[in-house]
């Protein structure tokens, strides 16, 4: 049998990890987007994140210069519990081309000791496999971009407003104090940027908030995310999460829908989403 070629390549398999929501998670997650922690709260819907960024060196290019998150698919389909483990496997499902990058498109399924799935993504992490190394990373104008910073925002009933200026001290206590180019200067440096990039996992986090506010017990339940990453945010950036609920999808009212965005103070969008619960 011909050996299987070193990088990512499409129906690679993924490693079967085991992921525990302990309480260094939990702590590092809330303090480090600086959101209470209620006693008896439920655990936030996207702590579930961490398993699936775990697998970076399995789906990575050798190249991680400039690399940044794409898009986020999310489907939640039961809570997560306080020191409860739970097995997390995926493999990759395609690799495409948008514009200059190779995104990496890898599924992620979580499921709980007795095996029912509790959460399913699918990551796009988009890569420059071919740029110089020792280069700088080029952003298009927000304002150039097509269309991108100038959608309409729906009909429907507002909610969020959940606002947060990030910090390098966030960044690194949501992070465990791990050195990277979401925690450290110099290693975002290295890939190209010009400072340290906010993760998309504290980005997508205050989005998920606000849903998860909006929507309740629902969203554990029943929750659907689409997310795309529009622009990065930098540490000292202020974000604003906003929200409008949108209303029944389905002619048959089966589920309800919902926008969702981040603004940075310059109206510059970080992110656009997506998302629906079931109706009843």
């Amino acid at each position: 049998m011909a050996e299987q070629a070193a990088g990512p390549y499409v129906d690679k398999q993924l490693s079967v990890r085991e992921f525990v929501v302990d309480e260094v998670t939990l702590n590092d997650f809330h303090n480090g987007l600086e959101l209470p922690r209620a006693e008896g709260a439920r655990v936030p819907s996207t702590v579930a994140s961490g398993m699936e960024n775990g697998y970076f060196d399995e789906i990575a290019y050798a190249n991680h210069f400039g690399h940044l998150w794409m898009r986020q698919e999310w489907e939640f389909l039961g809570e997560l519990r306080p020191g409860g483990s739970y097995t997390a496997s995926g493999r990759i499902r395609d690799i495409y081309r948008r514009r200059d990058r190779s995104v990496v498109q890898y599924e992620v399924d979580l499921h709980d000791g007795p095996g029912t799935l509790v959460a399913r993504s699918q990551h796009h992490q988009s890569f420059l496999p071919d740029a110089d190394p020792t280069g700088a990373v080029a952003f298009r104008d927000p304002g150039k971009k097509p269309g991108a910073r100038k959608f309409i925002v729906p009909e429907g009933e507002r909610f969020g407003g959940l606002e947060r200026t990030i910090t390098l001290e966030m960044c690194g206590e949501f992070f465990h104090g791990d050195a990277n180019y979401h925690t450290d200067r110099d290693a975002s440096l290295e890939l190209g940027f010009e400072d340290v990039v906010v993760g998309g996992r504290m980005t997508m986090a205050y989005a998920a908030h606000i849903l998860e506010e909006a929507f309740g017990a629902a969203w554990w339940k029943t929750g659907r995310l689409d997310l795309k990453f529009t622009n990065p945010v930098w540490t000292g950036d202020t974000v604003t999460a906003h929200g409008v609920m949108t209303g029944p999808l389905a002619e048959d009212g089966s589920r309800i829908g919902a926008f969702v965005w981040l603004a940075k103070e310059d109206d510059t969008v970080a992110l656009v989403a997506g998302a629906s619960v079931a109706s009843t």
